[in-house]
């Protein structure tokens, strides 16, 4: 996993482009990084080209700070981090994580609402049965594996209940795609080197509005502006649940040195509050 100990934030001189970097030994080395990474954006906008709509990396490494560390023993099995929206995050190496989007209905609601009329369409499954059906017979095409299933917001969050994974590798990665994993989440498990897996709900489908800061804070008072946000969310995140237990696929018992880190993930994450 990657969790630089420092992390800062530049801008140019419009504050329109912003570069972040990071450092394991000082904040000092972070601030360089930082500014080197500034002028490469810079030359790279310059040239004609454009910048990534998706602002989690720098550099290969996710910018996003340490709130728990947690532990078997005297072994690291994942980290608590904080994501750029503000919303609890679960990595680890081990427990391998499948993030499953349902896309929504292409059709607009006045024809759906007359497909429904005429009975059109009634017997064919839904696109959440789909999606739940393919992650059956992939167990069943998969019978090595038992898959812990439970219903998000947008889709299915799939654990792999009797494997530890040593690290994210290549094979990892092939499994979450066969899956029908989201790819931008595969593209963060790789960056990362770990799964991941929403612990709290996404801000916006709670009522509350966007941080009115990201990590890393310039100052003091833009840590204060956040922290006084992260309050008023985090008390009203209490009345919504991120997943609900759906089912259990497959024979092979569970992995021992996953036992303690599937029920913490159910006890931050799973209930039958509404879903956010």
């Amino acid at each position: 996993m990657k969790f630089p100990k420092f992390w800062c934030r530049v801008h140019n001189e419009t504050g329109k482009v912003v570069a972040r970097g990071w450092s394991e030994t000082s904040h000092d080395e972070a601030a360089a990084n930082a500014e080197r990474r500034l002028r490469r954006i810079l030359d790279f906008l310059q040239d004609g080209g454009r910048l990534d709509e998706y602002q989690y990396e720098a550099d290969g490494v996710i910018c996003e700070p340490v709130i728990d560390r947690v532990f078997e023993g005297e072994t690291e099995t994942a980290v608590i981090s904080r994501n750029a929206y503000g919303s609890l995050v679960l990595n680890t190496p081990h427990l391998m994580i499948a993030d499953i989007d349902i896309q929504p209905p292409r059709l607009p609601d006045f024809f759906r609402r007359i497909k429904t009329w005429f009975g059109l369409g009634r017997d064919r499954p839904s696109a959440e049965q789909q999606k739940l059906e393919h992650v059956r017979q992939w167990q069943r095409s998969h019978p090595d594996f038992s898959l812990r299933v439970y219903r998000t917001h947008s889709g299915y969050r799939v654990l792999v209940i009797n494997q530890y994974w040593p690290r994210v590798d290549e094979q990892a990665l092939r499994l979450l795609e066969q899956l029908d994993s989201d790819p931008l989440y595969r593209r963060l498990c790789k960056s990362q080197s770990c799964f991941r897996a929403r612990l709290s709900p996404k801000p916006w489908r709670v009522g509350v509005p966007g941080a009115p800061t990201r990590f890393p804070f310039r100052n003091a008072s833009e840590e204060r502006a956040f922290d006084q946000w992260e309050q008023k969310y985090r008390q009203v995140a209490e009345g919504f649940s991120v997943c609900r237990y759906v089912e259990t696929i497959g024979k092979a018992a569970r992995h021992n040195s996953l036992t303690a880190l599937i029920a913490q993930h159910d006890a931050w994450c799973c209930g039958d509050r509404p879903l956010a």
